[in-house]
């Protein structure tokens, strides 16, 4: 059974950002099937098709069909998938062309989280909603936050400025991932955004020296900017780059 607008906003429901069926299944995304509302609201986009001389692509209309039975945030991928496992043949190209027009049409709003995406999320009409977001296993919890938009507003108004839209995204970890971390874990495993303390490094005295002439010393508070590449870290206020061998080898947890 799918939500209505009435019950999207006053429930904060998980959401999956997964690229195939079984990540979904796992991360809590709800698949439904069409029913009067979402049969109206095809028709709907079908009329605002012909008014404006466009239409779907060829294929379009499954993707259609099987979108608004969708709630959470879905990649082209996952849905490609799932229409595979329907016995629907339909190209990429044509999933996100479609995916596309929906998302001109208001019928889905494309997202980008944590720097990864695009993902696309069915959008009703009148439901609002702000996302806290796993930055470990990327599981998404939508929460209604009239709360923080009022102070938005306030902020708003405060500075002079005319706010149009505004959208909250809060990382950090989920409950499943925060029972999962280890008392002490390699650096190379925090995950971007995550603040860690530092535990103990190994690899003998000359490591630990050259760690203190870099300013890092056991139990300050880092910051992970990257960890693609030269891992990059905010320590103390200043950016320091370390190898990935070096942090292997600092251990750190989780800071409260």
């Amino acid at each position: 059974m799918l939500f209505s607008n009435n019950k999207r906003g006053n429930q904060a429901e998980q959401r999956c950002m997964g690229t195939d069926s079984k990540t979904c299944a796992k991360q809590g995304c709800i698949i439904g099937s069409a029913d009067d509302f979402h049969l109206a609201e095809k028709q709907e986009l079908l009329n605002l098709l012909a008014e404006t001389g466009e239409a779907l692509p060829e294929g379009g209309e499954k993707v259609l069909d099987l979108f608004v039975t969708l709630e959470g945030h879905v990649s082209p991928g996952y849905i490609k998938d799932l229409l595979n496992r329907q016995g629907t043949d339909v190209s990429e190209e044509t999933i996100n062309k479609t995916l596309e027009l929906l998302c001109r049409y208001g019928i889905a709003q494309k997202a980008f989280l944590n720097g990864k995406g695009p993902w696309y999320e069915h959008l009703h009409l009148g439901a609002d909603h702000d996302h806290l977001m796993c930055v470990k296993c990327g599981r998404v919890v939508e929460f209604p936050a009239d709360d923080l938009k009022a102070r938005g507003r306030q902020t708003a108004a405060e500075y002079g400025f005319e706010p149009i839209h505004q959208k909250t995204t809060i990382y950090g970890l989920c409950p499943k991932c925060q029972k999962r971390q280890e008392p002490l874990m390699p650096l190379a495993m925090a995950a971007i955004g995550e603040k860690v303390k530092v535990g103990r490094v190994t690899g003998g005295y000359r490591m630990k020296n050259r760690l203190s002439a870099m300013g890092l010393t056991i139990g300050d508070t880092i910051e992970i900017l990257n960890n693609a590449g030269p891992f990059i870290i905010n320590a103390k206020g200043s950016r320091l780059a370390l190898g990935k061998g070096l942090a292997q080898k600092i251990l750190v947890s989780p800071a409260k």
